[in-house]
């Protein structure tokens, strides 16, 4: 994380750090100047002459202006480092979330990165950042302070050194709990957006089953709970800041007693009290600050954590394998893959498998539900690793095919039609047309207003499921990809579309699609050149329609029960 705090942003902490040091010793010098007007005034009372006293008031007038220009241009510094800081880190979090496996991914949940990137990083932009800056402020604030009393009087210099000490002790005491406190505050948030992610995604479930007061009162619950953390690390810094500045308040008026008592005895002059009694406060004051900032400091070390775990998840999770065409053969030899969340002991989502898929070919998936053929087209997408057995891309091993996976439900940005098929490249009009023609895509374009520069809304909840599944076969049409897995991809089309989609994925050229269906129609199933039948994670049939509806077996078993559904 030092690489973003510090390294990336170099020249211009340097200068901020330039600027931040003249504008405290120019803050902290007000004192002196105090000091030398106010014995002008005591001089120009005495000798009825008021020349000196009018050139002191011009240099500080013209102090006062020189130091507002150091503050503006240390002010918008820190607002550009402190922008440029969050942008990178920003940037780095999002950079290792997508830069991590599928799988990795899917093993947490997204409202982690919601609350990290929103509440988590809002959080360390104040309780960190800003505060890394006050606390040089301070520290050169009190460094600068110390020396002026030592040169107005080393005696109470020395007294103020030591009793700068006693807020700095107080952070000790409430570290570790604050430290809690925070991670209880981490939890809970996250716990929350969880909670308000399930709320509005399931909105239409919710209001089908009447569920409304039920999820009232589970977020009633999960907001209350992170507002009870909150409020506990807020009791907690209130009960700090009370000590803190309480031993703050009695320090500084003990100090201003003794500067009277040594200008009743002759040794300082009254300009001297108001300059010890203002460098008091820059001396008291600010560890006062620092006090309550090492506070902060300790209570944002979980959220340090986190962002620096999210940030190295480019180191701790492999990079995807590169993605190389297919140019002669997809083998399998022996694959077996389980989900480590599988309940049945020794149950295997694929076991034992060894296919081959061969350039241009087309194969169909077929099977009861639960018989591992989505996860067979995982597998051969790249989503895992933690298969046995191999995988060979033309013969070769550890290397990723290049394919597009169309899910049965695809997903869509909330953004335009076009730029959900094009993924925000740059393609030409007629050819995002022309995909979209062979998607089937061309009668919901023509009657869109905006044709396809139309809002979807939220994973496109203004249309169908056949609708978006069209416009995630667009999307891969577009693309080009030479090996296309279609996972119930054209579930939600009648037969007509259905056709006329498969249709046109299959003409294109060099083209090897593998496709798992539940439309067990002869229509559709004499396109392949073979069906792989699974049962158990098994392949246990294969072949060419014909030859396995003339063979009894798994296949004929879900024909006929296929037949009879739709015929139903």
């Amino acid at each position: 994380m030092k690489k973003y705090l510090f390294y990336q942003n170099m020249i211009r902490l340097w200068a901020l750090i330039l600027l931040q040091t003249m504008r405290t010793a120019g803050t902290v010098g007000v004192a002196v100047l105090i000091n030398m007007l106010i014995d002008a005034v005591q001089a120009a009372i005495a000798v009825k002459d008021v020349k000196t006293l009018i050139d002191c008031g011009i240099i500080c007038s013209i102090y006062a202006f020189g130091l507002g220009g150091v503050i503006l241009a240390a002010e918008r510094l820190k607002a550009a480092n402190i922008r440029h800081i969050m942008l990178n880190l920003r940037r780095g979090i999002v950079h290792g979330a997508l830069d991590k496996r599928i799988s990795d991914y899917q093993g947490r949940n997204s409202a982690e990165y919601i609350t990290l990137l929103n509440q988590n990083l809002g959080t360390f932009e104040e309780s960190y950042l800003k505060n890394l800056l006050s606390v040089y402020d301070s520290a050169i604030g009190i460094l600068i302070a110390v020396i002026l009393l030592v040169w107005i009087d080393p005696f109470i210099a020395v007294i103020s050194i030591a009793a700068m000490a006693i807020p700095g002790l107080i952070p000790k005491v409430f570290g570790k709990r604050l430290g809690v406190l925070q991670s209880g505050i981490m939890q809970s948030a996250e716990k929350y957006n969880v909670k308000i992610k399930d709320i509005f995604n399931g909105f239409e479930l919710i209001k089908t089953y009447q569920a409304d007061k039920r999820l009232e009162r589970l977020h009633d619950e999960s907001a209350n709970a992170l507002e009870d953390s909150k409020a506990r690390m807020a009791d907690t810094m209130a009960l700090l800041y009370a000590l803190a500045n309480m031993a703050s308040v009695a320090v500084q008026f003990l100090i201003m007693t003794l500067a009277g008592i040594f200008a009743v005895k002759g040794l300082i002059t009254i300009g001297s009290i108001i300059a010890v009694t203002q460098l008091t406060g820059q001396v008291i004051s600010p560890a006062f600050r620092l006090s309550a900032q090492i506070s902060q400091f300790k209570a944002v070390k979980p959220i340090c954590g986190q962002i620096k775990e999210n940030m190295q998840g480019t180191d701790v999770c492999g990079h995807m394998p590169v993605q190389q065409e297919m140019e002669h053969a997809l083998v399998l030899k022996d694959v077996s893959f389980s989900y480590e969340s599988n309940p049945v002991e020794d149950a295997s989502a694929v076991e034992h498998v060894s296919l081959q898929f061969d350039r241009g070919k087309k194969y169909a998936v077929v099977g009861r539900s639960g018989s591992g053929k989505s996860t067979l087209l995982k597998l051969l997408a790249g989503y895992y690793d933690s298969y046995s057995g191999r995988i060979l891309l033309d013969g070769s091993e550890g290397r990723q095919v290049r394919a597009t996976l169309i899910h049965q439900n695809p997903f869509l940005f909330d953004d335009t039609i076009r730029n959900n098929i094009t993924l925000y490249e740059t393609y030409p009009d007629a050819a995002v047309k022309g995909a979209c023609h062979l998607a089937g895509l061309d009668d919901l374009i023509d009657s869109l207003e905006g044709g396809l520069d139309t809002e979807v809304s939220e994973n496109g909840s203004r249309f169908s499921g056949g609708e978006k599944q069209r416009i995630a076969v667009a999307r891969a049409i577009l693309h080009r990809e030479k090996v296309f897995l279609l996972d119930e991809a054209t579930s939600a089309l009648d037969s007509e579309t259905t056709n006329f989609v498969e249709d046109s994925i299959f003409s294109l050229e060099n083209t090897t699609c593998i496709a798992v269906t539940h439309k067990l129609t002869p229509n559709s199933l004499q396109k392949y050149d073979e069906i792989l039948v699974m049962d158990n994670g098994k392949i246990v049939q294969r072949g060419s329609y014909d030859r396995l509806l003339a063979a009894s077996g798994p296949f004929s078993e879900l024909y006929s029960a296929g037949m009879r559904s739709s015929d139903s």
